[in-house]
């Protein structure tokens, strides 16, 4: 660690442990890089229909304008979050004057959440199994959802939100403020209206992954393939900076992080423990699922 704001920053283009200091007592992160020209043909394609499922998940909402440090792109979400009207507990990521256009196609797309939500787990348990049993722990502790929008415990999942973000996504240095142990992070190479994998001639420039505080980062140039990363989000500062394509170029790194917020957790506290049928003001709030 080196909290040096004139500190050079030392950028990995291959895998590698991240530790703050030579001790190697705390660990900042854990980044795997799996280039495309080795990768099984089915792994390829089950990143491809997540990818795509998040794009088209994206069509059903509006991007999230609350996200402080951001500045550029657009930021989206999948699965559980502290309702946003007061008189609910907790609730799904949709926009209801978009899903009423096409509520048979939406309900489709939320079919196919939970093979993704197993795909996600599979892949942050390949990148650290400790670091996903202690997350999947506390999932497990707070009969958690999974990130499909039916209310129902997820014993085998690990998350019941993630965020992801497309269209030259930048922001400023911060720590998270969730209550994850440690978030879950993937990037993708796609194209932005389809989701469709670009493994090749990527027109994406920039837009690498830093830990300014510690003198490190993801250079994902001239890679060809996914980057994921297992990290400690809320101890540790990061940023994405600033990436850009050619005017008439369809491609974006899209970034995809699994993390609990706080809020969400305090819902599912008081939902385990039966707060809001113990105070007769909040007792009628509700659940916002597809039901």
């Amino acid at each position: 660690s080196n909290p040096n704001p004139k500190a050079v920053i030392r950028f990995f283009n291959k895998s590698l442990i991240c530790w703050e200091d030579q001790s190697r007592n705390n660990l900042i992160a854990v980044v795997k890089f799996h280039h495309f020209s080795t990768m099984d043909p089915s792994l390829k394609s089950r990143y491809q229909s997540l990818s795509q499922h998040l794009i088209a998940q994206s069509t059903f909402q509006n991007p999230n304008k609350s996200n402080g440090p951001q500045y550029a792109g657009k930021m989206y979400s999948l699965g559980w979050r502290k309702g946003y009207k007061s008189e609910s507990k907790i609730g799904t990521s949709g926009i209801a004057a978009k899903v009423s256009k096409d509520p048979e196609g939406y309900a489709q797309l939320q079919s196919h959440v939970p093979e993704h939500n197993r795909f996600i787990g599979e892949r942050f348990y390949g990148v650290s199994g400790p670091l996903f049993e202690e997350v999947k722990m506390q999932h497990n502790s707070l009969h958690a959802p999974g990130l499909a929008p039916n209310f129902e415990e997820d014993p085998e999942g690990f998350t019941c939100h993630l965020s992801f973000t497309i269209s030259n996504f930048a922001n400023k240095p911060h720590k998270d403020s969730d209550s994850s142990p440690f978030s879950f992070v993937m990037w993708i190479p796609i194209e932005e209206t389809t989701g469709n994998l670009v493994e090749d001639n990527f027109e994406v420039q920039g837009g690498e992954f830093v830990f300014p505080d510690d003198s490190c980062g993801i250079n994902f140039s001239g890679f060809n393939g996914i980057v994921e990363c297992a990290w400690k989000a809320t101890q540790y500062s990061h940023l994405t900076l600033p990436s850009h394509t050619p005017s008439n170029s369809l491609h974006t790194r899209m970034g995809l992080s699994c993390q609990l917020p706080k809020k969400t957790r305090t819902a599912l506290e008081k939902i385990q423990n039966a707060f809001y049928e113990n105070h007769p003001s909040q007792s009628h709030w509700g659940i916002r699922d597809m039901n």
